[in-house]
């Protein structure tokens, strides 16, 4: 299918001065393309560090913002080009959504007055940014696009202890501000009997590391360079957590550990507002405040609260349902795909394409009359839908292969009509449906101005189904029942004046 050929390219930086915030998020985005059977190539600027992250991966290390053009021509012509920097530039930006079929950029505040492309910012209050609205820029906002490694996707329920036990601490790979050791000092003297896990990352510099060494103690755990499963396990045990407001907050928020955040980077600084409006989050200020160790004692005995717990738990799994990285991708590959389908109307040489569509299982199961259907009374059927002068049937197709249906049964008498979709598996999934239900909708209209509605009978339980006419226009007039199974019925009315202004 198509998506074995695309060329998909991630651009982005990480390691001991930038820490691996931006590797970690660009490495969910590549798993799920590998899901769907697309392979992408990494072209990062960075050092040792981060080799660790990268294990198993198509990467090409090497400093691309002085190699520019050898970054550029790396990524000529390529389907879609993700960037995820701190360091480009706006004319870097621009020469990549010029060159690529798709480009896309992840941003965390605005950073810049981004080209035409999709930005994708998934931080918690990021629909309250007032980005620029552009005709050719699409925006992904919000935590329904927050990034999360997959190996943290549908963790089970946290236990929720009726005190506090034990309290992790997770500055980021490379703690660059030197706050781990001085938190651990403040917990062993103030809290000595509850167990303490430290995360030291790979970035971390060795005067850092043995200055948090000289602290260890019986109930201090150190775990050195941890891997995600690793970190995890750690998470799922951990009361609560002391994090830097970086990365490591969706991973806490998505396990549920209810954390008591330091910000240490100006770019933190920016996303911490909608973390603490949410809810999750106990932010008690900068690393460098005054008062950051009377605020650190005031929040762990709010939090030593069992049910106080329990309600920020349930918060940061509800914020953070770590499906954002498959929404990223779907919406790119959309995106990529839009000017790739066309419609024409279907004939006799689609038949077998229609048939093995229709008897596909998903298909089957979302339809009124769920058995299988007969090749014979298949082909009895579509002659004489496509002999029926009130029977409009299209075929969708991409680079000439067929990859969908949508049929429109008109009724004379009230001008109403039905309309019934089937997509192929392979672009299930990638927000084309709404697309391609508009697009079918205009060439219908073209060709018979009588219609006055369209309506859709779906089954209340296809929510994939429900959405996608939603997003179309369509909306639920009522309830009903076909063939022994509880429908929606969904309706869009047509505006004349809109369609013969084309």
């Amino acid at each position: 299918g198509w998506h074995r050929v695309m060329k998909v390219f991630i651009i982005t930086e990480g390691g001991r001065q930038i820490g691996s915030g931006h590797i970690t998020r660009c490495i969910s985005l590549c798993d799920a393309f590998s899901e769907r059977e697309i392979k992408s190539t990494f072209i990062i600027t960075g050092d040792a560090t981060i080799k660790g992250l990268l294990e198993n991966k198509d990467c090409k290390i090497f400093d691309w913002l002085k190699e520019e053009n050898k970054a550029i021509s790396m990524i000529d012509g390529a389907d879609i080009v993700i960037i995820d920097s701190y360091l480009a530039g706006l004319k870097f930006y621009n020469k990549v959504s010029k060159l690529v079929r798709s480009a896309a950029y992840i941003d965390d505040y605005k950073r810049l007055d981004y080209p035409g492309g999709i930005v994708i910012n998934g931080s918690v209050d990021a629909e309250k940014i007032n980005y620029p609205e552009k005709e050719d820029i699409t925006y992904l906002l919000g935590s329904r696009y927050a990034f999360l490694r997959k190996e943290l996707h549908d963790t089970p329920q946290k236990e929720i202890n009726n005190r506090i036990e034990t309290i992790m601490v997770a500055f980021g790979g490379d703690d660059g501000a030197k706050m781990t050791p001085r938190v651990l000092n403040f917990l062993n003297e103030e809290y000595p009997k509850l167990k303490k896990n430290i995360i030291i990352g790979a970035g971390f510099d060795r005067a850092n590391v043995r200055d948090i060494e000289k602290l260890k103690g019986e109930n201090v755990s150190l775990i050195y360079s941890a891997g995600v499963e690793q970190i995890k396990q750690v998470m799922l045990q951990s009361d609560i957590a002391v994090s830097a407001c970086g990365q490591t907050l969706y991973e806490l928020a998505a396990i549920g550990v209810p954390t008591i955040g330091i910000c240490v980077a100006e770019n933190q600084s920016r996303t911490v507002g909608g973390w603490k409006r949410s809810g999750f989050l106990e932010y008690i200020g900068w690393y460098n405040a005054p008062d950051i160790f009377n605020n650190m004692k005031r929040s762990i005995t709010l939090l030593d609260n069992v049910n106080v717990r329990k309600e920020k738990s349930k918060i940061g799994r509800s914020l953070i349902d770590g499906k954002g990285p498959s929404r990223v991708a779907s919406a790119l590959l959309g995106s990529r795909l839009r000017e790739a389908i066309l419609l024409k109307m279907a004939s006799l040489e689609d038949t077998s394409d229609i048939f093995s569509l229709a008897n596909d299982d998903a298909v089957r199961k979302g339809s009124f009359s769920p058995q299988k259907i007969e090749w014979g009374e298949h082909v009895k059927w579509l002659e004489e839908k496509l002999k029926n002068k009130n029977c409009i049937f299209f075929v969708a197709v991409n680079n000439r292969k067929f990859c969908g249906f949508v049929r429109f049964d008109i009724d004379p008498r009230t001008n109403d009509a039905v309309v019934s979709i089937g997509l192929e598996e392979n672009i299930r999934g990638l927000g084309l449906s709404p697309l391609i239900i508009t697009e079918s909708i205009d060439e219908l209209l073209k060709m018979r101005s009588d219609v006055t509605s369209i309506s859709a009978y779906i089954k209340e339980d296809n929510m994939p189904s429900i959405r996608s006419f939603e997003r179309a226009g369509f909306r639920l007039v009522k309830d009903d029942v076909v063939k022994g199974s509880r429908a929606k019925v969904f309706i869009k009315e047509v505006d004349y004046g809109v369609v013969r202004n084309r």
